[in-house]
């Protein structure tokens, strides 16, 4: 007769929890990604058919989320996955439920009305916040606070999956990002697990991803090594630059105190106004540029810039106006992601070298200077290597595994010692001390 032994009892334990978490947690985190997404177009196709200019809709935007949701809420500000690693490394996991809820609808204003970010950030924290929810409630029938933590990384993993169509990747993003130097398989294997059941629920209810990124099959020339080096070597330089950008614009609107709404109007005029003179497609989550941006449609690119304007300058002002007034948003305290930003800034930077090199647009040599911008930026502004290889083969296909690789690699060696998140978290970590030194005064 077969002896079950204790370690072998302990495994089956193990993954009978973990798959049922793992369950809940695709199914959460894909309910929670596709209602948004569908709330956010509605609210956006509702606002652009008015005549009013849409610079008008973001500072209401702003005036409601800043003026009537953080005072109901004071946690609830900023882009989302700073608070998340906070809860993490220093909470056990915890995120407040009620901070949970106030970030939906903060959120999907923020978007709604066109305030200039992505919806990573936000989406993935809610989804975290409801799983570490769940889990704390289950510390009764013997969840440790170990358990809480990984229920977290479920969450933020099932968002990612399901909104960039990446079952691995989404998983290790989940938990690169909160402890790059000790990522161990008891969070890993929850996480990936939870993203690839994101991703299959969300294929099986019809769902596309929020974010689509075309490709094309086929190798690229071997010649092209040296380029697609040199477009790590930029992206992780630019990388540098972001983050420093975004501490630099911080540390302005911290001088003008702690009033939340004066900052959050500040921040949205200047975003605003700036991108809807430039091109509206840069407002908001800017989910169409990038799709004109990834299939190589740069006509519909140019906005309100003359059509004379060179192709690479073109592309050049748009990544510094996606730049710039994603960082002015998120800086000013609105609930706005950092990733899609991040992302079309490194294919930006992509198709400019491309452009520079006279590359035919749509050609395999084409995509894999995309992929690299893709994959480069992200790891130097995140400082997540192996997530942005991962996502990056995932999304461009396997053809691109060299490009998205190499300048994962090398983004990451040139900006690995500070990342985006680690002055976001700095002002997290400020602004939960002084709500409760508010509270206990």
């Amino acid at each position: 007769m077969l002896k079950i032994t204790d370690s072998s009892k302990q495994s089956l334990n193990y993954l009978l929890k973990w798959l049922l978490l793992s369950l809940l947690a695709g199914l959460i985190g894909s309910v929670v990604v596709h209602s948004f997404s569908y709330l956010l177009f509605m609210l956006n196709r509702a606002l652009t058919m008015t005549p009013i200019p849409v610079p008008v809709f973001a500072l209401l935007g702003a005036l409601f989320v800043a003026g009537i949701i953080y005072r109901l809420e004071p946690r609830a500000p900023g882009e989302g996955i700073p608070a998340y690693i906070s809860g993490i490394r220093f909470r056990g996991g915890f995120l407040p439920m009620s901070e949970t809820i106030a970030k939906y609808p903060a959120a999907l204003i923020t978007l709604g009305t066109f305030g200039n970010g992505g919806m990573h950030g936000p989406v993935g924290r809610i989804t975290a916040g409801v799983l570490s929810f769940v889990a704390n409630r289950l510390q009764k029938i013997g969840f440790s606070n170990d358990d809480v933590r990984t229920a977290a990384m479920c969450g933020m993993a099932a968002t990612t999956g399901a909104l960039f169509n990446t079952p691995i990747g989404g998983g290790f993003l989940a938990v690169e990002i909160t402890r790059r130097q000790s990522m161990g398989y008891r969070h890993l294997f929850p996480a990936i697990l939870s993203s690839s059941i994101a991703v299959l629920i969300s294929k099986a209810l019809g769902f596309s991803p929020s974010y689509m990124i075309r490709g094309t099959r086929g190798y690229f020339d071997i010649s092209m090594i040296g380029w697609i080096l040199l477009m790590g070597i930029i992206s992780g330089i630019a990388g540098g630059l972001y983050t420093r950008l975004y501490d630099y614009t911080t540390k302005i609107f911290r001088k003008e105190g702690s009033n939340k709404l004066l900052k959050a109007l500040t921040g949205t005029l200047i975003a605003s106004t700036t991108s809807w003179a430039i091109n509206t497609e840069l407002m908001g989550t800017s989910s169409l540029f990038l799709t004109n941006l990834s299939i190589g449609n740069f006509a519909a690119l140019y906005g309100r810039l003359s059509p004379s304007v060179p192709l690479v300058l073109m592309l050049i002002i748009m990544l510094l106006c996606k730049a710039f007034c994603n960082i002015v948003t998120v800086s000013s305290g609105m609930s706005a992601g950092f990733t899609m930003p991040i992302v079309i800034v490194g294919m930006l930077l992509g198709a400019s070298l491309s452009s520079v090199l006279a590359i035919d647009i749509g050609t395999p040599n084409y995509y894999a200077l995309l992929s690299a911008g893709f994959s480069g930026m992200i790891a130097s502004s995140m400082n997540i290597p192996i997530a942005a290889a991962i996502m990056g083969v995932e999304i461009f296909g396997l053809h691109y595994s060299v490009p998205v690789t190499l300048a994962a690699i090398i983004g990451f060696q040139i900006n690995r010692h500070q990342t985006i998140y680690d002055y976001a978290l700095s002002e997290k970590e400020m602004e939960t001390i002084f709500i409760r030194e508010t509270e206990t005064s």
